[in-house]
C-alpha cells in the first residue's frame, strides 16, 4: 500500500477525475454532478488517511528497511488527504449554500 505508485497514484487519478467532473458541472445543469465532486473529495481523503495508517503501523513495527525503502519521504502522504479534505469540505459548502438556495426559491 506505500508504494509511491498506489500511494500517489491514485490521489492524482481521483484528481484528474475530479477536474473532468468540474468541467462537466460547469457545462452542463445536472445537479448531482456537485455530490458525485464530494464523493470524489471524500474517497481521496479515507484512501490516503488509509496510506497514512499503513505508515503508521510500519513505524510502530519499527520496520525501519521497509521505511527506507519507500524512496520518498513518508510527509509527503499528507499531501492527498489535505487536498482530499479541502475538497470535500469546499464541496460540502457549496451543497449547503444549494440547499439554502433552493429553500429560499421555494419560499
Amino acid at each position: 500500500m506505500l508504494n509511491a505508485y498506489f500511494a500517489f497514484g491514485v490521489p492524482v487519478f481521483l484528481v484528474f477525475l475530479y477536474i473532468i467532473f468540474a468541467i462537466i458541472r460547469k457545462k452542463s445543469k445536472i445537479h448531482y454532478i456537485g455530490f458525485v465532486l464530494l464523493l470524489i473529495g471524500v474517497f481521496m481523503m479515507a484512501f490516503s488517511f488509509q496510506v497514512l495508517q499503513g505508515l503508521w503501523t510500519l513505524e510502530e513495527n519499527h520496520a525501519t528497511e521497509q521505511l527506507e525503502k519507500l524512496g520518498y519521504s513518508p510527509e509527503l502522504l499528507w499531501l492527498p488527504l489535505i487536498l482530499g479534505a479541502v475538497l470535500a469540505i469546499l464541496n460540502l459548502l457549496r451543497g449547503v449554500k444549494r440547499v439554502k438556495s433552493f429553500r429560499d426559491e421555494s419560499n
